[in-house]
Order: C-alpha cells, then structure tokens, then sequence
C-alpha cells in the first residue's frame, strides 16, 4: 500500500500484503457494472469504495476533493484505488447517491472463515427496504417512494400499455391500462402524475426505446428486471393474498376483486412484486391496497408542462436541498408543519384535480381559515408543528423496531388531535365539519383502545425524568425492582439536602438531576461555584451553560446502585413491550388514516397561510363547469416572482369567453415580460385545480382538462437533442392532446431553425389552435407576421408588453396592451445588459444596413409591379376595346400578368394569390 498521510477525518485501511492481493484478486472477478452502480464493502467498523470511477464519485460526494483516492498496491503490477469511509459518512453517502443521484447502491460483505465477498444488501430509487433505517432513522420522510413497472403488447402505431406502481411509504398498488399512441403522451401523464423513481421495463431488443428515452427525459430510472420463472396468474394471486388488507367482512381472496381483469396490469405487477420481494418482508403482509387510477381524475400534466410552470423545485445535483424555495409553485404553496403535509403537498401540486366539488370543499375551507385568523394561528403555530411523523412511528410498529418512546409518541399524536378537532368545531362550518372534523373522530374512536393501552402500562411519572418505563404495577417483579429503586431515590433526595445544608445554601439551590450519560448528580448555579470549590469531598464533573455538575462518592455509590436496578427493570419489561408493540401493531391501519387526515389538515392550513402571506393576499377563484369557455383572471401576478426581494410586481389581466376570444398572440420587446405574462396565468389555473387560491384581484376560472406549455426550450445534451428538436417534441404533444377545454402556453415557438420557416411552423400551429382546437391559448412570439391571424380569425386578439423608446432610452413597462408591437427592441436590450459600447454600436450599424437593403430591395419590387400593373392594364384596356378578342386570349393575357407578378417576388402579392389559391380550393 502506498505511503500516504491520512487526514483525521479518515479510517485508515488496515489489510497486510496478502490481505490486499486476495482482495484484489476477488475484486477482478466481480462482473461489469452500470455506470449508475456503487458497490460498497463493509468492513464492520468501516466501509470502502474501490475502482477509479466510484472512488472519484464518492471522494466528491463525501469529502468534495479528490485528495482522499488511495492506492491498494501489494505489488508493482497489482493496484486498485479505493476510498475508506466512517459508518456515517458511508450513511451520507447513500442517502445521496439513492435519493437525489437515482444511483443503485450494492453492499458487500465478507464471508465467514473466507477471502469472498458477496452482496447482503441492495438498493435503487424505488426500492429502498432494505436501507431505510440508514435513510430515515431518526430522520423525518420527505420524498415518496413510488416504482413504475411497465408491459406492452404494441400493434402498428397503437400500444397497449399495462402498468403498476407501487408507492411503498403507503402501502398502495395503483394499476392502469390504457391504450397510447406512438408518441405515448397517456404513458408520460402517467409518469408525472406518479413521479416514480425507477421503472421496471423488460427488455425488447430496442423495441422500447422511445419508451426508456421518455422515462430518463423525466428523470426515471429505468430496469430492465431479471426474467424469473413465473406460474402466472395462480402465483400472483397467492402473493396478493398475502400482501392485501381485506376489511371486516370482506371475502379475503383476490379473484373477487373486478382489478384481476386487468391481464396485463396485472403481469406488470407480478413482476413489481417480486422484483421488490415484498412477500419476504412480514411488514408488508395484509397492509396494502389495490386500486384502478383514474387518469380521468386529474388535469393532464406532462414533463414541459411541468418544466414551463415550475411547478416543482429544481434541486441542486450535489445536495439534497433546492435552491430556492420560491422558485417553484411547490415552494410558494408548501407552509406544511408536518412530513405527512410536505408528502401530500407535493403529490397534489402534480396532480392538480379535475372535481369541481372535491375543489370547492377545498376552496370553501381554506376560505373559512382566512376568515378565522386566529384559529389558523393556533393550528399552524400551536398544534400542527407539534405532530410528528405517523408514517416513520407506523413503519417501526410493523417492523416489530418500535421502543416504549415511539408508543408513547404514539399516544401524545391521540391526545393531541381531540384539541385540533375542538379548535376545527369552534369554526362553525360545514365543509371543515365533513371533509376534517367527522374523519379525525372516526380515527379517534379506532384508536380509543390503543390509548387505554397504553395509559394502563405506561409510568408517567418516569417520562418526566427521560425514563420510559411500563409500570411497576403492571408486573409483580417490576413492582420489587421499583421499590428498591424507590428507596436508592429517597436516599438520593435525603444526600441533596445534606449537600445543601453543607454547602450552607439558605434556599434549595442544590438540584439531583439525571442525565443519560452521567447519571444522577447534582447541580448548582455557575454564580454557586465558590461556595463548592471550598468543599474538596465533592468532584466536578462538568461545567455548563445551565451550571455546575458534580458528584460525591456517597451519590456516587447510589447511582451505580440505581443504574443497575434500572438494567434489571428494562431487560424484564422486553417480553412486556414486544407484547404491547403486538397489540399496538393491530392498530396500523387506523394510524395510517389517521396519518392521511393529519396531513390533509395540514395542506389546507398551509394554503390559507400563502394566501394570507403573499405580498398582496390571494383571492378564491370562482370555478365554473369544463366547457364553460371562460377565463377571467384580474391584476394577475406571478407567485414566484413576486415573493423574489427587491421585486415590485407590474399586475395585468386575461380575459377569454367562449365565442369571443379564446387566444392572445402577444408580441413586444425582450425581456419585456411575454414569458412571464403567459406562465401566471397557467400557474393560477394550476394552484386553483389543486384547490389553493390564486394571486389575483378576481378570478374566474373554466375547469380545463389540460395544462400544456412550451416555454424556454433548451438543448438536452445529454439525450442527443437540439432545441429546436426539443420544441417540435413538446409542441406535438400539445397538438394531440390539447381539446376545447384545454388551456395552452406557447412562448416563442419556431426558434432554432431558418426565419420562415420557424414563422410557417409557429403560423401554422397557431392557426391550428385558434380554428380548430379553439381552447384557452397564450401564443407569445416574435414573428410580428402572425399578428394578422387576428384579421382572419374572430376568436384571435393582438395583445403587447408595452415599452417607451426613443434615441436614449428605453424603458420596459411590463404592462399588456391591446395591438402589436411592430419591433422587438433587441439592441435597446442589449444595452440594458450593458454591452460592450462599440459591440451595441456595430449591432446597430448592421441592423440599419440590413434594414436599408431591406427597404431598397422593397422599393424596387415595388417600380417594378407598378411597371408592370400599368402595363397590363394598358394591354387589358386595349383588348378589352377589341371586339375580336376572345375568351382564352383574355385568360392568356391575364395569366401572363399573374406569372409576372409571382417573379416579383412580392410578399403582398404572394399572400394575395395564396388566398385566392385557398378560396378556389375551398
């Protein structure tokens, strides 16, 4: 091994000559892994990471340098790299690689009496079992667990799809089939209505592959599982047997459930299942759910449309947190005290709702919140913040991990929720009532046996001084045990008054405390501190913010006395608390609605604190029928961007009824605020189907059926696509999913190839959406020629981002106004970025030269046509006098005219006869 000097935050790699030679003799006959692979090796008080790409990764990750690579080198030929890591930093690590990286992660460890390794654990993004407890111990879950697999049987240009998501946080199996086609846009709603982590998807010899390129566009990891032996339908049944939960009087087998139907969902989830071996885990057995997703249920949501509205956080590739939290509709909405709310937030934020009375309870309750101010204080500030996560306590529960503190944890989230439910009644209304107060009682009333539980063995009185304890009553031998310790106490309590009075203390100032490290003892004041110091029969053991600690061999004696009782009354209460754990454990399914209840509570209250905290308060929007053909939104802002600092937000309206207006093209300068117009008015419809209020003066808003948008495409390196690429891709998926009830986004559409045609395509879906798809469009661009669509289309109305310009300034207003805007002002822009003087100087000169050849070409087309106009008229004037002249020969003449026209190269007349074409076509 080569010489190194290690930094005091590394283990140092403890392996003699030949230990390093068989190491790395085993490591060479490991097969090749993916690139998206780390393999751990566990080496009990030490983890290690060896080969040049993983030792890279993870010296990054863990110690942000390289200088941590080593070299294992037993000889000159033999060496490999490698990376050692502390229990903790190895924990770091994988909680980094699996839940924001989307790596798998293997752990390897040594066999007994042996040079070999082999694998003990393994996990990827969606399945993350067997490290929990280094992800989420003691650690509260934020992120959803969910994993997608997939089957196909696909015919022409159509594809049966069979899909099964497993979310393992709740214990629910979602399965759909539908038929998609070719460009799969059911298949990538799906995806980001579920948000999966890592997708199982079978091999087809390339078959799949815009399948698997969808998938890793959306940030999914894609698995291709291995083929196990399957019985079919008969072993799935057996395995659903086990893992459903059937409720009292339910038949409990499979076969009667209408989802059975479902073949190919059904194959999809055979392999989920197996490939998670859920039924290996006793956890699991009779805890799951089984049930159709509707995709009917939900706006239709895809990746650009996700993107184009920020809906949610971008998050830094190298740490777990987003950079900004308001950057990001999921950030501006998310005030959540709870885990459980910050988990259902972020699943409703992508799966905005398509009922108009699930959103008019909604509305009607955040609404009765803002009216009640002070109520919302209490459940936000006093209540809420004090629920921890039921999940995690649920979890422990079934994996027979739970301690006597994780009960009574238990038992303080059902003393508390009768508070929030009285707070909830005093409001007096009857949506809180049905949709909140009348499911946390039901809850409440499943649960009553679980409290007399635990407040029969539970000692109170013990938790007061950081001990959880059953009751010595509960058990004759913990009766015995408790009176010992009973009488060490009064001892211990007599020495601190002897203490007290040797310390010549006119009041109680000497305390007995106990403190898990060190015990009992005793503490005083720091202003007490001389007085103890004249004693030398008395020991120091620390000094602290809150006093002096210290210790005589009298109390010392006691304690160790106390300690010991205290170990005997703990081993002999485990056979008691693996019986209350039981008991406690029958209670799972009540825990986890109740989880649910909290967690709705929870979203609804952090609603009304964004609409109550927003710069200028949020209003509830009026939701009216899908099909209803009206969008009115009042001094519109952008969330985001308005909760930026040192931002004074320019509000502007939309309006579009149905048979009067249902697009604006808006044109003006750069950075005029085209973009952001057009992305507030789709957050707001977004935050009013999830059922928040919207940052508006007044709104009133048809419910829609999509979201779509394209905005600030970008190049995807990665994937081998151009931006141009990018924008046809996203701009299809609105051309074929986009209805009458559909509300689209298009900004700037057309970039990336040639001027006209760029123009010809943006016209040309313009066009298509105005006439024939005729749904809610904002269409911002800066080809000025589409403007006159709104000449030829009724429906269509010219709006601007106003700006004031003259030889010296410029001045962007951010305002909408009725008309075009004939110039984009790009090289006033540039100015504004403070461009270089003589780089905005040559723009200008080019752009004028240009413009000049422009017009003199123009003016030239322009003698020419008149030439030729006055001299076809001459020539019809003279034969129209001649009474010989025939019908053909007129034509002649007249086509003759037109054909000399046409070489003009007159964009006038070009759109004339293109018309005319058009009209003689019709």
């Amino acid at each position: 091994m080569e010489a190194m000097n290690y930094n005091k935050q590394e283990v140092q790699l403890n392996l003699d000559i030949n230990g390093q030679k068989n190491f790395i003799k085993f490591f060479k006959t490991l097969e090749n892994k993916a690139s998206t692979m780390v393999r751990f090796f566990d080496r009990s008080d030490y983890y290690t990471v060896h080969g040049d790409d993983d030792c890279d990764l993870i010296s990054r990750i863990v110690y942000k340098s390289t200088a941590y690579i080593h070299k294992m080198s037993p000889t000159a030929s033999d060496n490999i790299a490698y990376v050692t890591l502390s229990k903790a930093k190895f924990e770091s690590a994988v909680r980094e690689l699996l839940l924001i990286r989307n790596y798998r992660v293997e752990v390897y460890i040594r066999l007994p009496e042996s040079d070999g390794w082999h694998v003990e654990y393994r996990g990827s993004p969606g399945n993350l079992l067997q490290f929990e407890d280094i992800l989420f111990s003691n650690r509260e879950i934020l992120v959803g667990n969910c994993i997608l697999s997939l089957q196909l049987r696909c015919e022409g240009n159509q594809c049966k799809i069979g899909s099964a998501a497993v979310e393992q946080n709740d214990c629910v199996f979602q399965i759909l089939e539908f038929v998609d086609d070719d460009f799969y846009t059911e298949l990538e709603a799906t995806v980001v209505l579920l948000g999966p982590k890592e997708c199982l998807l079978s091999a087809s010899d390339g078959e799949h592959e815009p399948i698997k390129n969808l998938l890793e566009r959306n940030g999914v990891m894609v698995t291709v599982p291995r083929k196990t032996p399957a019985s079919g339908k008969n072993d799935l049944q057996q395995d659903l047997n086990r893992l459903l939960h059937f409720n009292k009087g339910q038949q409990e087998d499979v076969n009667c459930l209408p989802e059975l139907q479902l073949t190919l969902a059904m194959e999809a989830l055979r392999v989920v299942v197996k490939y998670l071996d859920l039924t290996n885990d006793a956890s699991n057995l009779g805890h799951y759910k089984i049930q159709q997703l509707d995709l009917k249920r939900f706006v239709h949501l895809d990746a650009a449309a996700l993107n184009a509205l920020n809906i949610l956080p971008r998050t830094d590739i190298h740490s777990s947190s987003p950079s900004n939290k308001h950057q990001s509709i999921l950030g501006v909405l998310d005030h959540c005290r709870t885990p459980q709310g910050h988990r259902l937030m972020f699943q409703w934020v992508k799966q905005p709702l398509r009922s108009c009375e699930i959103l008019n309870d909604r509305h009607n309750i955040v609404q009765c919140f803002l009216e009640a101010p002070e109520y919302l204080k209490i459940l936000y500030n006093d209540y809420l913040k004090c629920i921890p996560d039921v999940l995690v306590l649920t979890k422990k529960l079934l994996r027979n991990k739970a301690t006597l503190q994780d009960i009574f944890r238990i038992y303080q989230i059902i003393l508390r929720t009768p508070k929030i439910v009285t707070v909830l009644r005093e409001l007096e209304n009857a949506t809180v009532k049905s949709v909140l107060i009348d499911p946390l009682k039901g809850c409440m009333d499943e649960l009553i046996g679980l409290k007399k539980m635990v407040e029969q063995v539970m000692d109170f009185a013990a938790i007061e001084t950081g001990s959880y304890l059953v009751k010595a009553s509960f058990d004759e031998h913990l009766m015995k045990l408790k009176q010992q310790m009973d009488v060490l106490f009064s001892k211990m309590e007599h020495l601190r008054e002897r203490v007290n009075d040797d310390l010549e203390f006119e009041n109680q100032s000497v305390r007995l405390e106990n403190v898990s490290r060190i015990g009992y003892h005793f503490r005083i004041t720091l202003k007490d501190d001389t007085a103890l110091r004249k004693h030398k029969s008395y020991n120091i053991l620390e000094v602290v913010k809150g006093g002096v600690r210290f210790t005589s061999d009298k109390l010392a004696g006691l304690n160790e006395e106390f300690c010991e009782l205290c170990a005997q009354y703990e081993d002999h209460q485990k056979n008691i608390i693996i019986e209350i754990v039981k008991v406690a454990m029958g209670y799972a399914t009540s825990l986890a609605l109740l989880n649910n209840e909290l967690a709705k509570l929870d979203c609804l209250v952090s609603f009304a604190i964004a609409a109550q905290s927003a710069p200028r308060p949020y209003v509830r929007p009026n939701m009216f029928a899908e099909g209803s053909g009206n969008l009115i939104l009042k001094d519109i802002r952008h969330p985001c961007l308005e909760l930026q600092e040192r931002v004074s937000f320019i509000a502007n309206d939309v309006e579009f009824r149905k048979g009067d207006c249902n697009m604006f093209i808006i044109t003006g300068p750069n950075m005029g605020g085209k973009s952001t117009y057009i992305r507030s008015v789709g957050t707001a419809v977004l935050m009013a189907h999830v059922g928040s209020f919207v940052a508006c003066s007044e709104a009133s808003i048809s419910m829609v059926d999509s979201i779509l948008g394209r905005v600030g495409a970008s190049d995807n390196i990665i994937k081998g696509l151009s931006t141009f690429m990018v924008e046809m891709l996203e701009t299809s998926g609105i051309i074929r999913t986009a209805t009458q009830k559909s509300l689209v986004i298009i900004d700037e559409l057309g970039r990336g190839t040639s001027t006209y045609e760029g123009c010809g395509i943006a016209w040309s879906i313009a066009e298509y959406l105005a006439k024939e798809t005729k749904c809610f469009t904002l269409f911002a661009t800066h080809f000025h020629e589409i403007t006159n669509l709104a000449s030829t289309v009724t429906t269509v109305k010219n709006f601007h981002m106003a700006a004031v310009a003259d030889k010296e300034n410029f001045t962007l207003l951010y305002q909408v106004r009725p008309g075009i805007m004939e110039k984009s002002f790009g090289i006033q822009v540039a100015k504004l970025a403070n461009f270089p003087s003589n780089v905005v100087q040559n723009a200008q000169r080019i752009y004028n030269e240009l413009e000049d050849d422009h017009l003199a070409k123009q003016t030239q087309q322009d003698k020419d046509l008149l030439e030729k106009i006055h001299i076809a008229i001459e020539q019809l004037s003279t034969t129209g006098n001649d009474k010989d002249i025939n019908e053909s020969d007129l034509s002649m003449l007249v086509e003759k005219f037109a054909q000399d026209i046409k070489k003009l190269d007159s964009e006038y007349f070009k759109a004339i006869l293109i018309a005319k074409q058009e009209e003689k076509d019709d």
